[in-house]
C-alpha cells in the first residue's frame, strides 16, 4: 500500500442503520486477525442505536476508500458539553483499522481526528478536555496506537474467570438479611444504593434514575439476575447484577455468563454480603446451563474486590490498560 492510497481515503460520520452491516462486518475481519474476543454483533449495533443511553453523544466516524470499502472506525463517546462545567469534558475513543492496511499511519490520523474533534467541542463549552482509551496488556498493535506522546497508563482492569462445573459453596446471609429480585417501582432507592456503594471507586460518576430506567427498559436486560440484598430493617444493603449474552454465546459456542455488577452500601461492608450475594449469583448462572461465569474489576479496587474473587475461585483472564491524555 502507498502512501498515495492513504491520502485517497475520505472521512464521514456514520449515517446510522444504513452503516450497520458494513460495520460489523469491517469488525469481524478485524477479529478474524486480532482473536481478542471483541466480535461485534449486528443486533447489538442495532439495539444501541435504537435505545440510545441517556446524556453524553456516540459517534462513530468512518474512513472509506474511493470504492467504498471500510478501512477505519471512530467510536467516540463523549459527554454532554453542558453538564458539569466547572469538569474536563471526557471522551472515551476506540481506534480500529482493517488489517490490510495498518501500518500506514491511518491509525495516527484517526487519533489526530478525535484529539481535535473533543478539543473542538470542550473549546466551544469553554471546559477543559481528556480522552481516555483502552487496550489489551497482550495486543501490541493496539497499545501503539495510544502509546504515543502525552499519553499514559492511568489503570489497570482484569477480566477475571471462573469454571462452574465445579461445586459452588453455598452464600451464607448474615442473620437477618435477605435477598431477592429487585423491582421496577424501586429504582430510585436502588440509584441511591448504587451510588453509596461505588462512590469510593475511581472516577466514579453518580448514577441518575434517568440512566437506571433507561437500563431497565433494554431489550436484553434480565431481571431475574437482578437481585438486592435487604437488611433487618427494609435498607437495600447490597446487590449483584448478572448476564449472559447468549447471541454472542451461539457465534462462539460456549455457555458464559457474567456478574456484571456486585456492591455493597457503605455501613453494612465487612460482614460477608458481598460474598453471599456473588456465590447467589454464580448458582443463577449455574442453573441458567452456564459453565463459565466471567467479570471485570479495577486491580486498584478499595475495597479488596480482587481478594474477593479470587477466594470463590476466580483468576485473571486477562488485563486491559486504560490510557489518559489531557487535551487542554
Amino acid at each position: 500500500m502507498t502512501n498515495q492510497l492513504l491520502t485517497s481515503t475520505q472521512s464521514r460520520p456514520s449515517i446510522g442503520q444504513a452503516d450497520l452491516p458494513a460495520i460489523a462486518t469491517f469488525h469481524d475481519i478485524c477479529e478474524q486477525v486480532d482473536q481478542l474476543d471483541n466480535t461485534v454483533i449486528l443486533a447489538d449495533l442495532q439495539r444501541r442505536l435504537d435505545h440510545p443511553p441517556p446524556g453524553g453523544t456516540h459517534h462513530r466516524q468512518l474512513w472509506e476508500t474511493p470504492e467504498g470499502e471500510l478501512v477505519g472506525v471512530v467510536a467516540l463517546e463523549l459527554d454532554d458539553p453542558t453538564d458539569m462545567p466547572s469538569d474536563a469534558l471526557e471522551g472515551w475513543v476506540g481506534i480500529f483499522v482493517h488489517p490490510d492496511w495498518r501500518g500506514q499511519h491511518l491509525e495516527t490520523e484517526l487519533l489526530s481526528w478525535t484529539e481535535r474533534h473533543v478539543r473542538e467541542q470542550a473549546t466551544a463549552a469553554q471546559r477543559p478536555a481528556k480522552l481516555f482509551a483502552g487496550a489489551r496488556l497482550d495486543a501490541p498493535y493496539y497499545r501503539a496506537i495510544y502509546e504515543t506522546p502525552g499519553y499514559e497508563v492511568i489503570r489497570q482492569f482484569h477480566t477475571m474467570a471462573r469454571s462452574l462445573a465445579d461445586l459452588l459453596p453455598q452464600p451464607q446471609f448474615p442473620t437477618g438479611f435477605t435477598s431477592r429480585p429487585t423491582t421496577a417501582e424501586e429504582a430510585e432507592d436502588w440509584v441511591a444504593l448504587f451510588n453509596q456503594s461505588f462512590v469510593d471507586h475511581w472516577h466514579f460518576t453518580p448514577m441518575t434514575l434517568e440512566d437506571r430506567q433507561h437500563r431497565l427498559t433494554l431489550p436484553t436486560y434480565q431481571p431475574e439476575f437482578d437481585w438486592v440484598t435487604v437488611a433487618p430493617d427494609g435498607t437495600l444493603a447490597g446487590f449483584c447484577g448478572g448476564h449472559i449474552r447468549h447471541e454472542k454465546n451461539a457465534l462462539k459456542n460456549r455457555s458464559e455468563g457474567w456478574i456484571n455488577i456486585l456492591g455493597t452500601r457503605r455501613g453494612y461492608r465487612r460482614q460477608g454480603l458481598a460474598r453471599a450475594m456473588l456465590l447467589q449469583g454464580l448458582h443463577q448462572l449455574q442453573a441458567a446451563g452456564m459453565t463459565t461465569a466471567s467479570l471485570g474489576v479495577d486491580s486498584q479496587n478499595p475495597n479488596q474486590a480482587m481478594g474477593l474473587y479470587k477466594s470463590v475461585g476466580f483468576t485473571v483472564k486477562e488485563t486491559h490498560l486504560t490510557y489518559e491524555k489531557s487535551l487542554s
